[in-house]
């Protein structure tokens, strides 16, 4: 593993790469999105690609021909599924799914690979390390913002995921058709339904609950980046 591309659907997800890899001797900042570590010959590219799936599809897609990573990572915030964890919780992916593509026949779906267990495995030690409170398992991905009651049930119901979110399935089915290796991390900012929502949105809009808005879009890329150190 050479070349890492990183992604995440907003700036703010992405923002703690450079901050973390400074702190980091062996590394160094080539360019706005590009990092080097010459002794381990290692490469970071990070690229912010928009909500949603399609933005993200087409921004990892651009971001393939350009970078030609050896591993895809997306990173960010999600909405949490799983009743044992809370906000500010995170999840490494082992699988992904988008729950809004339906089709009439079973192989119009699309192909979307699991992350590999290697991959898993070493995260999970990383993260125990760092005594972080995650799990392991299902990313949802579909184009709205879950939040309503019903539709929540319905979702892990039918798919059992840990967490929802706009892009992680649409990036990972890009990187299955590209043959390339992927995984998603994603922190909790609420848990996907109408009363953490309402409260997160009413925080950034005072300002408030800095010291957890720096906790989940910080811990999946301190994660990763210590990943990338010893792979």
């Amino acid at each position: 593993m050479n070349k890492i591309l990183i992604v995440s659907a907003l700036y703010q997800e992405i923002e703690a790469v450079e901050h973390y890899i400074e702190g980091k001797s062996d590394w160094k900042k080539i360019s706005t999105n590009w990092y080097v570590n010459d002794k381990s010959k290692k490469e970071v590219f990070v690229k912010v690609l928009g909500v949603g799936k399609v933005n993200a599809a087409i921004g990892t897609t651009d971001a393939i021909n350009q970078v030609n990573p050896d591993l895809i990572v997306n990173v960010g915030v999600a909405g949490g599924l799983d009743d044992k964890l809370s906000v500010g919780s995170l999840v490494i992916g082992t699988d992904y799914v988008q729950v809004d593509l339906k089709t009439i026949l079973p192989e119009n779906m699309p192909v979307i690979n699991d992350t590999p267990d290697y991959i898993i495995e070493k995260l999970s030690e990383i993260a125990k390390k760092k005594a972080l409170d995650y799990k392991t398992g299902r990313i949802a991905t579909g184009d709205f913002v879950l939040y309503e009651g019903r539709k929540r049930r319905q979702i892990k119901r039918e798919y059992n995921p840990l967490a929802f979110d706009m892009e992680t399935a649409a990036v990972a089915q890009v990187a299955t058709a590209k043959g390339i290796d992927f995984v998603g991390i994603r922190s909790f900012s609420d848990m996907a339904n109408k009363k953490t929502i309402t409260k997160l949105s009413s925080n950034i809009q005072k300002g408030k609950n800095q010291e957890l808005k720096k906790k989940v879009f910080s811990e999946p890329v301190e994660l990763i980046l210590d990943y990338i150190d010893i792979a």
